[in-house]
């Protein structure tokens, strides 16, 4: 079975799938805050993967003061994702970068609270990103933002704003996406 296959009922239902990809230290909080708010605005799936494997178990404990239904990835004995599933947990990081076509679209990791950030995987899948407040203001963020390849959120409220917009447009996030992997395989 393919890995997008898993979320066929969430994707049947309607239902949003949003990727936090390498999840650095303290930015798990913010990705269920997000997460959550979105929550309010439409029903869906949170993929949660963290950046180090020594991380994995510490964000996993970590994760159940959420009271959200959580799967593991690597415990997933089932086909299909239950849509009663709130949290599906990525703790191989050998397949975290294989979720990346199989979401609406991404808050990639370090742009929420600062670190190492990588954009060439999710542009290479054609994700379409949302930028937290975080990310570094370098050619990556004007080149994606100058060719409408991602939007960059200025704060946490804003990343729920800009997030219901492509849910309520998702076309426009595609498009997005289309154009960052463009102007990605233009660059020198």
């Amino acid at each position: 079975m393919e890995l997008c296959e898993r979320f066929k009922e969430f994707r049947e239902r309607g239902r949003c799938v949003v990727y936090f990809p390498n999840v650095h230290e303290g930015e798990d909080p913010d990705a269920y805050g997000i997460f959550l708010s979105l929550m309010r605005l439409q029903m869906g799936l949170m993929v949660l993967a963290p950046d180090t494997e020594a991380r994995f178990e510490p964000v996993y404990r970590d994760a159940l003061k959420y009271h959200l239904q959580t799967i593991r990835h690597s415990r997933l004995f089932t086909s299909f994702v239950p849509i009663k599933t709130r949290v599906y947990f990525v703790e191989t990081a050998a397949v975290s970068n294989a979720f990346y076509p199989c979401v609406d679209f991404c808050i990639p990791g370090g742009t929420l609270h600062g670190g190492t950030v990588d954009l060439a995987t999710p542009i290479a899948a054609r994700c379409p990103m949302i930028l937290g407040p975080q990310m570094p203001d370098n050619e990556w963020r004007s080149g994606l933002l100058d060719v409408g390849g991602a939007v960059w959120a200025k704060d946490q409220e804003e990343t729920v704003q800009l997030a219901k917009a492509w849910l309520d447009d998702p076309q426009a996030a595609r498009a997005a996406a289309e154009k960052a992997y463009a102007w990605w395989q233009g660059r020198p």
